[in-house]
Formats: C-alpha cells, sequence, structure tokens
C-alpha cells in the first residue's frame, strides 16, 4: 500500500516522528517490510531519528544513500528491490528501509522532474514492499499535489491548535484521508469527542497520538527504534506502556479504517505480507 504522509502546516504537523511510529508498529503487528520515502528536505526525517553518533554525522556530511542517489541508480539499470535497499538506511531487523531526501538541488526549480522521479519509485516499490511510506513536504507543493493524488492512503498529521485545525475543512479532496493529531492531550477543550463535533469531516477516520518526553529525546539522540523496542517490551504498568498501548490503539484504528474504505482493493491490503 503507498501511504503519503502529510501535513497542511510547515513544523506543526509532527508527520516524521508519527510516520516512523506507525511504520515500526506496522512491523510489530504485521512483520512485513516497510520502505520509508522522505521525500521533503528541508527539516529532519524518520532517518535523523533513527541514527546516531557517527552514522548520523556521515549521513549529514556524505549524503551518499537516499531518494537522489536511487534516481541516479535508476538511470543506469532497472528498478530492483536491491537497489532500493542497497540505497536505504536499514532498521528493525532489515524491515524497515528508509531513503532519505537528498540535497535541495534535487527539487529546487524541478519540482514537476522530481515529483514524478520519486512517483515512479513509489509505484515500483509498492509491487516488493508491504508499505510505502512517503514523507511530503508539509503546505502546498507541486510535489505534495502529484504525489499526494497517486497514494493508495493519505494520512493528514495535525496539531491540537484550533488555528491548525480549521483548516481541516480546507483541505484538498484527495485519495482516502485519515487524520492523526499528534502531541494530544484528552484534558484539553478540543478532544477528540468535541472536534468530531467541531469539523464531521474526521468522525470515524481520526487517530491521536500523545506526547511523551522520551519519545522526543529519543529521537533527538538518534535513537528512536531502541526507545520503540523498549516500550514493546516492557511489562510494567506506567507512562510509558500507556504510550505504547495509545500508540497500538491509533494503529488498529487505522487499519480498520482502511479496511473499512477498501484503499488498496487490488491487493495492496494483503499482499506482500511475508515478503
Amino acid at each position: 500500500m503507498k501511504i503519503a504522509v502529510w501535513s497542511p502546516t510547515p513544523y506543526s504537523g509532527r508527520k516524521s516522528t508519527q510516520l516512523l511510529l506507525l511504520a515500526l508498529e506496522s512491523i510489530a503487528k504485521e512483520g512485513g517490510e516497510q520502505l520509508v520515502i522522505h521525500a521533503d528536505e528541508k527539516g529532519s526525517g524518520p532517518e535523523h531519528y533513527l541514527l546516531g553518533g557517527k552514522n548520523r554525522n556521515r549521513m549529514m556530511e556524505r549524503k551518499e544513500f537516499g531518494v537522489e542517489y536511487l534516481n541516479r541508480v535508476l538511470h543506469c539499470e532497472r528498478f530492483s528491490k536491491e537497489a532500493v535497499i542497497n540505497a536505504s538506511y536499514s532498521f528493525a531487523e532489515g524491515k524497515l528501509h528508509v531513503l532519505p531526501a537528498g540535497t535541495e538541488y534535487f527539487y529546487r526549480g524541478r519540482e514537476a522532474a522530481a515529483a514524478m522521479e520519486v512517483a515512479g519509485m513509489m509505484q515500483s516499490a509498492d509491487e516488493v514492499f508491504q508499505n510505502v511510506w512517503v514523507e511530503l513536504p508539509a503546505g502546498d507543493s507541486e510535489l505534495a499535489t502529484v504525489l499526494l493524488s497517486l497514494a493508495d492512503c493519505v494520512i493528514v498529521n495535525l496539531v491540537q491548535s484550533p488555528l491548525e485545525l480549521k483548516k481541516i475543512e480546507q483541505l484538498p479532496d484527495v485519495q482516502p484521508m485519515f487524520f492523526v493529531i499528534g502531541a494530544y492531550e484528552p484534558r484539553c477543550i478540543y478532544s477528540m469527542h468535541n472536534l468530531s463535533l467541531l469539523f464531521p469531516k474526521i468522525r470515524g477516520r481520526c487517530a491521536t497520538i500523545p506526547y511523551h518526553a522520551g519519545y522526543h529525546a529519543a529521537c533527538c539522540e538518534g535513537r528512536a527504534e531502541h526507545f520503540f523496542v523498549r516500550e514493546r517490551g516492557s511489562e510494567e504498568e506506567g507512562p510509558d506502556t500507556f504510550f505504547g498501548k495509545e500508540l497500538e490503539k491509533a494503529y488498529t484504528k487505522w487499519k480498520e479504517w482502511v479496511k473499512k474504505e477498501h484503499v488498496g482493493e487490488k491487493g495492496e491490503i494483503e499482499k506482500k505480507g511475508a515478503t
């Protein structure tokens, strides 16, 4: 299944951290290989939250992996799963592959061309990975518009802010759309119940992920995978297990909505589970 992950406002939707959580949860629940295409050269992406120490510095200095590199490779050879993995950073025992965005020169002044190149990667990768997650630039852009239209499912990342939530009714009418509210605080006046009354568009297709200081710290240190593994392996009741249970609820709600909406009806949901 091809999943576009987008936010209407730059630097506010928590799309990178939430994409990473959902992709890791998908591996934990279903076991299939996940590919993350980070198609936004601005800001941090999932790879920043997974790589620490020397590996992180190397990525930021050399940029020898990623979308831009894979695009050059595909000009010389046919698409293959091995080519994608070789251009990616792999985690979660080889089941999570992340393609960094590359340099800004790959996108600047050539958004239409970049969009078509990423679209080709996304379409081909969908044949060999269980899910292909594509992180798009927040806000309006030609790149985002093209890739949103090609996705089987769009996950719109929002924050619990009245100014942000007003944008829900202004969102483009694209592929099946699911909403995720990050850093969610249930005691806020903008609770899920109240939001569903204010914005009927999100009823039945919205989930929440609470804020967790430990996860935020792990992302800053490039240790997000370690946090996730520790979280799922913990048997003690506490703040961490609450976060894990809420994440599991969010993922389950999204998957139930996917099946209800028949997203990926051509086979994307059930195929590649054991790839």
